[in-house]
């Protein structure tokens, strides 16, 4: 169900993920190691290569990048083949609306999307970030429905927190930049 990175445990880059990761974690404890697991396998490793942010295809073999598409393409009422195919897409949404909030809020401010449609709530005059927050959390709470998956109900429920984390390991990811950089000069 769950794929895995192909980023060895001992590589430099995972143990500096892991690194940011216990420094979001120290500022916002939680109780459940998964949790912390998931977000370092499943996001943080998961999206190094950007080919896996637009892992999302639709019929003609084209990355979707706008949540509208995304979510056309994972309802089984319209383009999914089948649950299983809207677990993956759904399951996506969330890991993919947590990364660009925790890692990239910069890029959502600038990024203009299609009206968003959450369930039969319209949600108008939103922005983009707050259509994420919404269609993050909407999306774990459907994956965990589709698998009766633990780890997603908790994703859904406490999406905000693991944004903050996230939020917590780009400052700390930009911050041993600097430090790189000040000890090469």
């Amino acid at each position: 169900m769950l794929s895995t990175t192909s980023i060895d445990r001992s590589h430099p880059l995972r143990k500096l993920f892991r690194s940011a990761l216990d420094f979001g974690l120290k500022h916002n404890p939680i109780d459940r190691v998964e949790v912390a697991d998931y977000l370092e396998e499943q996001i943080l490793c998961e999206f190094i290569h950007t080919d896996n942010l637009y892992r999302i295809r639709d019929a003609d073999g084209r990355g979707l990048e706008d949540m509208a598409d995304m979510l056309t393409e994972g309802n089984v009422l319209l383009n999914a083949q089948s649950f299983q195919r809207e677990f993956q897409v759904h399951k996506h949404i969330g890991d993919y609306t947590l990364f660009m909030l925790g890692m990239f809020p910069m890029v959502l401010a600038r990024k203009k999307g299609k009206e968003f449609i959450l369930g039969h709530l319209v949600v108008p005059g939103a922005s983009l970030s707050e259509h994420y927050m919404l269609q993050g959390r909407r999306s774990y709470r459907i994956a965990s429905e589709l698998t009766h998956g633990d780890i997603f109900e908790e994703l859904s429920s406490n999406f905000s927190l693991y944004k903050n984390i996230l939020e917590l390991v780009r400052i700390y990811l930009k911050t041993e930049n600097y430090k790189v950089l000040l000890t090469e000069n």
